[in-house]
């Protein structure tokens, strides 16, 4: 799988390698905590399914993993694979982490900032809406607006459908209230307090802005984020570099292998490469579109040529 991702998208890297170099330049305490949490996240990565449904990782103290367990004959055994258990955790994570496994009671403090203590977040218990709505009362008017409701419909069942879908309606309204739910500032819905807009508004306003972006990049193929700011200062470099890579894609499905000529061709190595008209050149076209081979439309007869055949050897 790997050796695909990379054919396909020749000199990028992964996201799990830029990752774990933006870590390792942040310091050695930085990384070491990382890779604490990597091991506590992939415990069932590291041990297997049957260990992993039957223990559970509660924290790293020093350089001892801290386990927990409710099954008895299963600690037994686990107390004889320990040095297979601390060889695996550090092999995945690269590095000596640890020195021993533990187990231990249940810990029930959330991740602490100490380097030399790393906790487990102990799971969050989703709040039941529809259960806690249902203990919400209704006032006698509410009630009869909700009769009166469905008395409209006609029919006695669809009423009845009605006045309940509505009666809940108001109790949920209710209930976001008494949980300092705030109107939505452009459609007047309740949304969570600390929020801006609501899960609709948000949604519509997210895609006005990749709409700008992608109108920016249409007529400026080699903007960058800096660029397309001063004309949509709302949008993120992540939303730029998505509507560039969705517009990249698209764009040389749509184009032959072999066209270094076309409008379409230089569109797309100047949105690939974000270089303006005045730097395009033979070399850039030829490098940009050898990069994207892989993504362009190729006849049936076509053959991937060799690196040196289209890219003259040495140094750029």
């Amino acid at each position: 799988m790997a050796g695909s991702l990379k054919a396909r998208s020749p000199g990028l890297e992964r996201p799990d390698t830029i990752i774990r170099k933006t870590i390792h330049h942040m310091g050695s305490n930085c990384e070491k905590k990382y890779y604490m949490h990597w091991v506590l996240w992939h415990w069932p990565e590291i041990v297997g399914d049957f260990i992993a449904r039957n223990t559970s990782p509660q924290g790293i103290r020093k350089d001892t993993l801290y386990i927990y367990s409710d099954n008895a004959s299963l600690r037994n055994e686990l107390q004889m694979m320990m040095p297979q258990i601390v060889q695996s955790v550090n092999n995945y994570a690269g590095q000596k982490m640890i020195e021993k496994v533990a187990f231990s009671k249940p810990w029930e403090k959330s991740d602490s900032e100490g380097i030399d203590e790393i906790r487990m977040a102990p799971a969050l218990v989703e709040e039941n809406m529809g259960r806690e709505r249902q203990k919400i009362p209704l006032t006698a008017d509410e009630m009869q607006a909700a009769e009166e409701l469905g008395a409209t419909a006609g029919d006695a069942e669809i009423g009845m459908a009605i006045s309940g879908l509505y009666r809940k309606y108001l109790q949920l309204q209710k209930l976001k209230l008494s949980r300092n739910y705030q109107c939505c500032p452009k459609c007047g819905r309740l949304m969570e307090p600390g929020t801006l807009l609501c899960s609709s508004c948000s949604r519509g306003e997210r895609e006005r802005i990749t709409a700008a972006v992608r109108q920016v990049l249409r007529d400026m193929p080699w903007a960058r984020y800096t660029e397309v700011r001063q004309y949509v200062p709302e949008c993120t470099p992540k939303m730029v570099n998505e509507q560039r890579s969705i517009m990249v894609q698209k764009l040389a499905a749509d184009t032959d292998v072999n066209d270094k000529e076309s409008i379409k061709a230089k569109t797309l190595v100047m949105l690939y490469r974000c270089l303006p008209p005045d730097k395009l050149n033979e070399e850039n076209i030829t490098r940009a579109l050898y990069n994207l081979r892989f993504d362009m439309h190729r006849p049936k007869d076509y053959k991937t040529p060799r690196r040196y055949e289209v890219i003259k050897l040495g140094r750029r």
